[in-house]
């Protein structure tokens, strides 16, 4: 990292993309500024533009030296709480040196066979594995996707479950501000999946977000990146990290170079009602100490011999689940390669709006059925949701980063 720090790198399509998207508050940051706009012109640099972060270099030095502790409890602590306020902000020291990271058990469920590893809240893991367990009982094969019927009633009912799932999402939070408990116990369990595919109906669909039991929205996040790993002895990472919206809230520490988040954005605000008139999920509300929902999945499968089937994530915000719902339904259930999984073309739902979103490539035909069914769709112009994905057969390791976003697939011997 400090080598393509010093070094500096070439400017990806993607990241023009974004910054001409942000153009606003980057140009009115002084590192942004610095990294990307032409000082001549004072226009953004174009894609292959050779960028050179300098103060994040000398930052990544220390934190080389001192360890991770050197931004919540060391030598920079002090100037980043000192940056931040200079910003407006109100962290302090105590505030950074107080902070802790949070370990719990994964959301375990069992899929065919196989046992599905999960985030657990406030990340969206439970809601995937409630999906994938609606979906689990379709029991569904290659021929699921066969003809124009089967993939009517096949994306249907994934829509169907995706706005169960949403309504859930509504009632999640931060397990040590809300309890709970025994909504995720439901979330995990085979009957309570049981019950929901039983009100599954492949010739109707509801517009009444309550048909779905959503009282409250939940707040809708951006942003994220993926990376998925698997190692020579068997050793599985999956990590998704996020500054929530692209270059988080748009502003630097001004002598560090560190990209401050816009992550407060993810919390339910107290009064502010939705478009839609409805009122935010308490569940998610602001509080001192507590951590907003997140639709990050990051998910490791094993097969029934505990040995690494698959890793995958995405990024995309509210995306995010529904697309790694669909590569894993599409590689373990409809035997597709990794790649096709990958690359197929998806459909979302997130319930408000009352609406499937799909992308450029679901056929036309397929948006007539829905819409006969009576599902109000809408073709979404960005790039959703970006998964990365690995999966081992035959001892031999296939993966797949998006190429919605340009990431890359690398292997070492």
């Amino acid at each position: 990292t400090l080598q393509i720090c010093r070094d500096g790198y070439h400017m990806s399509k993607h990241q023009s993309d974004v910054l001409s998207i942000r153009s606003s508050l980057v140009t009115r940051d002084h590192n942004l500024r610095e990294w990307f706009v032409n000082k001549v012109t004072g226009k953004m640099n174009p894609a292959g533009s050779l960028v050179r972060p300098r103060r994040l270099c000398a930052t990544l030095e220390v934190i080389a030296r001192e360890g991770g502790d050197a931004i919540n409890n060391g030598s920079l602590t002090q100037t980043l709480a000192e940056d931040i306020q200079a910003l407006g902000g109100i962290i302090t020291e105590d505030d950074l040196r107080n902070y802790r990271p949070v370990w719990r058990e994964p959301i375990t469920v069992r899929l065919h066979g196989d046992t599905l590893y999960t985030a657990p809240p406030p990340g969206s893991g439970a809601l995937l594995a409630f999906i994938l367990n609606i979906l689990d009982g379709f029991n569904m094969t290659r021929d699921s996707m066969g003809s124009l019927a089967s993939m009517t009633a096949t994306t249907h009912r994934m829509v169907e479950a995706f706005k169960y799932a949403y309504a859930r999402r509504t009632e999640l939070g931060d397990p040590d501000f809300v309890n709970i408990t025994q909504l995720l116990r439901n979330l995990v369990s085979e009957g309570y999946a049981d019950q929901i595919r039983a009100k599954i109906l492949d010739n109707e669909t509801s517009e009444q977000p309550a048909h779905y039991g959503a009282v409250y929205y939940s707040q809708e996040d951006h942003g994220t990146a993926h990376i998925s790993i698997l190692g020579p002895d068997g050793d599985a990472v999956s990590v998704t990290s996020t500054v929530n919206l692209y270059f988080g809230g748009g502003v630097t520490s001004e002598r560090l170079g560190i990209v401050l988040n816009s992550g407060m954005d993810d919390f339910s605000v107290p009064g502010v009602v939705n478009y839609y008139g409805v009122y935010p999920s308490p569940s998610n509300l602001i509080a001192p100490g507590k951590r907003a929902m997140s639709s990050v999945s990051p998910t490791i499968i094993v097969d029934r011999n505990g040995d690494v089937n698959m890793v995958i994530g995405a990024s995309g915000g509210t995306k995010i689940t529904t697309a790694v719902t669909s590569v894993i339904m599409r590689y373990l259930w409809l035997g597709e390669s990794i790649k096709e999984a990958v690359d197929a073309s998806r459909v979302h739902h997130q319930l408000y709006p009352m609406e499937v979103s799909y992308e450029y490539g679901v056929v036309a035909p397929l948006i007539r059925s829905l819409q006969a069914i009576g599902h109000r769709t809408k073709r979404y112009r960005d790039r959703g949701s970006i998964v990365c994905a690995l999966a081992k057969q035959d001892d031999k390791i296939y993966a797949n980063a998006d190429y919605r976003k340009g990431g890359e697939v690398y292997g070492m011997d």
